[in-house]
């Protein structure tokens, strides 16, 4: 491409993958997975048949991990983050665009947790500034439309919890998912903080 080597898409994640931190791996696996955002989305299997002798086992090992918890259905990069965050810490897997009806209609939550009734919302600033976010509307509008929202999600008794990119961060992240009630399926390991 104008004189520059490059890799296609199923190489370019997977080597991706093979060098930076789980959570992050996922962001890209995840898009590459969404049939939303291709034309010709990759399927799961295409991208483990990829992973060959180029990579060391340990990197296999961990690439393989990343492509198995990676999703289809993730709304954002922030959303994939989060949620490569929650594996890592322990934290018990919630379930995407869970489908929820209020007396406002039907809403699709970011992550929820059936068990305890619990939905968590990841926002990226872009949803209030950006136009092809703002569709016409003004940025107040918006944040109004999101406050009647999840009004009319904890009128069906549900809890909810909103978290930003600047949450992000691993001890900022558990205390948060810890104070909104977030189950774990296990404890980090210790002396290995999440990554």
């Amino acid at each position: 491409m104008n004189g520059f080597l490059v890799t296609g898409r199923v190489r370019t994640v997977l080597d991706i993958a093979a060098l930076v931190p789980f959570a992050e791996a996922v962001v890209p696996l995840d898009f590459l997975l969404c049939p939303e955002r291709h034309r010709k989305p990759v399927l799961r299997d295409e991208l483990l048949d990829a992973i060959d002798a180029r990579y060391s086992k340990a990197a296999g090992k961990r690439i393989a991990a990343a492509v198995q918890f990676a999703v289809i259905n993730s709304g954002s990069p922030g959303e994939s983050y989060c949620r490569g965050l929650m594996h890592v810490a322990g934290f018990a897997a919630p379930e995407l665009q869970y489908e929820l009806r209020t007396r406002r209609g039907t809403v699709y939550t970011d992550f929820y947790w059936k068990d305890v009734r619990l939905v968590g919302e990841f926002d990226g600033r872009e949803k209030y500034l950006k136009p092809e976010f703002l569709k016409g509307r003004t940025p107040s509008q918006v944040v109004i439309e999101e406050k009647n929202r999840e009004d009319a999600i904890r009128a069906t008794g549900r809890g909810v919890f909103r978290l930003v990119w600047s949450d992000l961060t691993v001890g900022k992240l558990e205390r948060a998912l810890v104070a909104a009630g977030v189950p774990r399926r296990r404890r980090a390991s210790a002396g290995q903080p999440p990554s």
